[in-house]
């Protein structure tokens, strides 16, 4: 009976214990296998620092995302702003090549300024140095009209008229034309224009073209005009004897192989393409000779007084005899093929003091 309560006691107290035990255990496991059984414990701590553990990992995990996507952005960015320093780098670099361009363009406007001043200079000067001789000529005329208009009124009224104003006519041209030369400046100076101003550059390029060809167009007006009158009762040989022709054969005094076709020729041959035209002289002058030769066939040779004589050969008539005085433009002769000819045309010859000239030089 004793023995029953103490084994009873005994039991109650390890039952008791093992509760005690089991209050201290969270979660129990029994695992079973072939060799027996294992019971895992686990407790509020274990529990504790298993949930701890896991929000350290996913917190850890979390913010290395963040600085990921973080690092990501900023890369992206980085990308960003180099390809915009890129970009930025290449519009500095055509840039540049664009005002490397512009100033290759300035230096070259700037030397082509330079020569045409020079060139400008050069030819306001041989405008000056034309005006004195065509002055002096136009003087020596006058002085020589002056003597010889008693005699030239008897033969020739008109003629003698028109040789006592031609000093006036073109004393009056060429007064005119210096006239319209000199009521202004015809270029302006750009030694102060700065050289970094554009603008002003182009502006003055602009000015210095557009001056250049109006004083060279003056100067062609001014001496073609005063040419023209002097030529028209000039005694030197002007322009060619044809209105319309073509240069057949070159003047070759030498018989250069190179020239035409080789052969001695001390004129020129104007074809007139099988067309009979009238032939006109080219200077004022007498008609010294007005005949039919083997080789020239029907020519007209001119004196025109000042060591000029001029010769027009192969003629199909000729319309002036010897002693006729004539003008340049006067209708002398009609074209054609006579003497030794091959083909309607005019053999033009000029002499100064009997050595032959190329008629190229008198155009």
């Amino acid at each position: 009976m004793a023995e029953n309560e103490n084994f009873s006691k005994d039991n109650n107290t390890e039952n008791t214990q093992a509760e005690a035990k089991a209050d201290k255990h969270l979660i129990t496991l029994h695992l079973s296998h072939k060799n027996g059984s294992k019971t895992l414990h686990l407790r509020k701590g274990h529990l504790i620092a298993a949930s701890v553990a896991a929000l350290l990992v996913l917190g850890g995990g979390a913010y290395a995302g963040v600085s990921y996507l973080q690092a990501q952005s900023r890369l992206t960015n980085s990308q960003e702003q180099l390809a915009e320093m890129e970009k930025e780098n290449r519009k500095l670099t055509q840039r540049t090549e664009i005002l490397e361009n512009e100033n290759e363009e300035y230096t070259q406007h700037i030397n082509e300024i330079q020569m045409k001043t020079e060139e400008l200079e050069n030819k306001m000067t041989e405008l000056e140095n034309t005006k004195q001789s065509l002055a002096e000529e136009i003087n020596n005329m006058s002085g020589t009209s002056t003597d010889s208009t008693a005699t030239a009124s008897a033969e020739n009224g008109d003629t003698a008229c028109a040789e006592a104003n031609l000093s006036t006519a073109c004393l009056s041209i060429l007064e005119n034309g210096s006239t319209s030369q000199s009521g202004e400046k015809t270029f302006t100076t750009i030694v102060t224009t700065s050289y970094n101003k554009a603008t002003s550059l182009s502006a003055q390029l602009d000015k210095m073209n557009v001056m250049l060809d109006l004083t060279g167009a003056s100067f062609v007006d001014v001496a073609t005009n005063v040419t023209e009158t002097l030529a028209q009762y000039s005694n030197v040989p002007m322009g060619y004897p044809l209105e319309e022709y073509v240069i057949s054969t070159e003047f070759n005094p030498d018989g250069n192989a190179a020239i035409s076709d080789g052969r001695v020729h001390k004129g020129v041959d104007l074809s007139t393409r099988s067309q009979i035209v009238p032939i006109n002289a080219t200077a004022a002058g007498t008609v010294v000779e007005a005949t039919y030769h083997d080789d020239y066939g029907y020519y007209v040779k001119i004196d025109h007084g000042n060591g000029f004589t001029t010769l027009y050969a192969h003629n199909s008539e000729n319309l002036v005899e010897v002693g006729d005085t004539v003008k340049k433009g006067d209708v002398i002769a009609m074209t054609g093929s006579t003497g030794m000819s091959t083909g309607v045309h005019c053999h033009y010859e000029i002499q100064l003091n009997g050595i032959y000239q190329n008629p190229k030089d008198y155009e």
